[in-house]
């Protein structure tokens, strides 16, 4: 697909990255083997299903949905991630309520196991988005063997638009490596107070365009530009011209 991470920066494959390009290394993708018998699982597993939790004991089953809704990484925490997925989601203080990044309120609203049990996930509309879901994510997953950077940025470009304020970019590690860096804030930030750093990020991004695609691929463009050039001096190298 690419030439091998160490002959080509994160930023010129993410300019190649077209949409038509990614629909069809997704569609390759979802016609492999491998792909495939996933989904099969997939499907054959969910319409045995007796009630909720019977999702959780399996963890192949779990890692596919996960995998679907970019939390593959909460299968290390299983018992978090089963509560926040059944958690009410109008409720106060539930963990739902408590976890910052969109992902998880996306999952619970989705497959909505407090109100609809095994419904919504039975229906071959839900099914079906979760497969797309999991082709994309499978897809990228590919891509971005290549640079840890280029998943952070493809998870940032995805993400960032059902962000509401600078608490849920703190909140999410892939959300804030990559403001941080295209806002040229330095590392020690990090260590800083909550509130504060919440303010900076929300007067140094504008809030109000975040679903604007443009101004998006800008900020991923930038950050991408700037890991370059630090794993290029890092490698001995000298300052390169990465927009050529």
């Amino acid at each position: 697909m690419f030439a091998s991470s160490g002959s080509v920066s994160s930023f010129a494959v993410y300019k190649r990255l077209t949409p038509e390009f990614m629909a069809a290394s997704t569609a390759k993708l979802a016609k492999s083997k491998s792909v495939q018998n996933e989904v099969d699982y997939f499907r054959n597993k969910v319409s045995r299903l007796n009630n909720v939790d019977d999702v959780f004991k399996d963890r192949r089953l779990m890692r596919f949905i996960l995998q679907a809704y970019d939390l593959e990484d909460q299968m290390q925490y299983p018992a978090r991630i089963k509560q926040i997925m059944k958690d009410d989601p109008t409720a106060e203080r539930t963990l739902l309520q408590r976890m910052t990044s969109p992902g998880y309120r996306d999952i619970n609203t989705a497959l909505d196991f407090f109100k609809s049990g095994l419904t919504k996930l039975k229906s071959e509309a839900l099914q079906n988005d979760i497969i797309a879901r999991y082709h994309s994510a499978r897809n990228v997953e590919q891509i971005t063997e290549l640079s840890p950077n280029l998943e952070d940025a493809l998870y940032f470009e995805r993400r960032i638009g059902k962000v509401k304020n600078g608490y849920e970019i703190l909140g999410d590690r892939a959300l804030f490596n990559v403001a941080r860096s295209a806002l040229n804030l330095p590392p020690s930030v990090s260590a800083g107070n909550i509130e504060r750093l919440k303010i900076m990020i929300e007067s140094k991004l504008d809030m109000s365009r975040l679903n604007d695609s443009k101004y998006v691929k800008g900020l991923v463009e930038r950050f991408l530009v700037l890991k370059d050039v630090e794993t290029r001096q890092s490698q001995g190298g000298g300052l390169i011209n990465m927009f050529a």
